[in-house]
């Protein structure tokens, strides 16, 4: 049964160590694209999904968050927050949801990953949201195994990426969670779909030899359990940009600038 997702868990309490030092003072996930914040660019996305109630997990450092963006109703949505300063991994701002989620499925996105589809096509989260499973899905962005940016978390084998519009999305079981030999790969983008099962599983999960709870972990262990992960892949015309490095940041100004023809050209980065 179709199952109505209208809660989104925004995780954006890491410190920004890349882009020091202005974060030492300025949230990244603040930083302008266009005129407009990222995290206000993934507002935006999470209502064209159809989500209605946010938690931002944020550290207490990030005060300026909750100023800008205060109750929600500027944007027709019901917005709380949650204060994380642990600093324990990306599965800490999950665990620090769970009694608000209320036992519903919700979505999990990463406040300095911006997400861009085409000017005439769906939202890809609002594909994830309509297409994937309400128990465990991602947004996946597809890479030449030899040819994966540092830090991204691999999920299995990809086939070749198609023209059109798709949809083109994948289940993950236990028995295909292997991309050795692949040519082409799934690395997750920053977009969940998760259920109540995340909670206990990320509880279950030991924390890495750097201390750090990791949601991929958890995800893992529950596909082991016999489970699915359905994959949904983001389509050849649709942008993603994990802007927690200057060099990722520049070129997310840029491209959006150029694909924006109003905007100002003497605003933002050039390629």
């Amino acid at each position: 049964m179709t199952r109505t997702i209208t809660r989104a868990v925004v995780a954006a309490g890491g410190a920004g160590t890349k882009m020091a030092p202005i974060t030492r003072i300025f949230p990244k996930e603040m930083l302008p694209v266009g005129r407009t914040p990222i995290l206000e660019h993934l507002v935006g996305e999470l209502r064209a999904a159809g989500i209605s109630d946010v938690l931002f997990v944020i550290s207490s450092r990030k005060s300026q968050i909750a100023s800008y963006f205060g109750s929600g109703a500027a944007y027709g949505m019901d917005f709380s927050y949650r204060i994380q300063d642990d600093g324990a991994g990306p599965g800490a701002p999950v665990l620090h949801a769970e009694t608000w989620t209320q036992g519903q499925p919700f979505v999990l996105a990463f406040g300095d990953n911006l997400i861009r589809g085409a000017a005439d096509g769906q939202e890809p989260l609002r594909r994830l949201v309509r297409s994937g499973s309400a128990e465990c899905s991602v947004l996946t962005r597809l890479f030449l195994a030899d040819n994966v940016p540092p830090h991204e978390t691999l999920l299995g084998a990809a086939a070749p990426p198609i023209t059109g519009t798709g949809p083109y999305d994948v289940a993950f079981g236990k028995d295909l969670l292997d991309h050795t030999g692949a040519r082409w790969v799934h690395a997750c983008a920053a977009r969940w779909v998760l259920g109540a099962f995340v909670f206990e599983a990320l509880r279950e999960c030991p924390p890495r030899s750097n201390g750090e709870l990791y949601l991929i972990d958890a995800v893992r262990r529950w596909i082991s359990a016999g489970n699915e992960l359905r994959a949904v892949p983001l389509l050849p015309t649709e942008f993603r940009f994990n802007c927690d490095n200057w060099e990722t940041y520049a070129d997310a100004v840029a491209t959006l600038r150029a694909s924006t023809p109003h905007a100002p050209t003497q605003q933002g980065a050039s390629r």
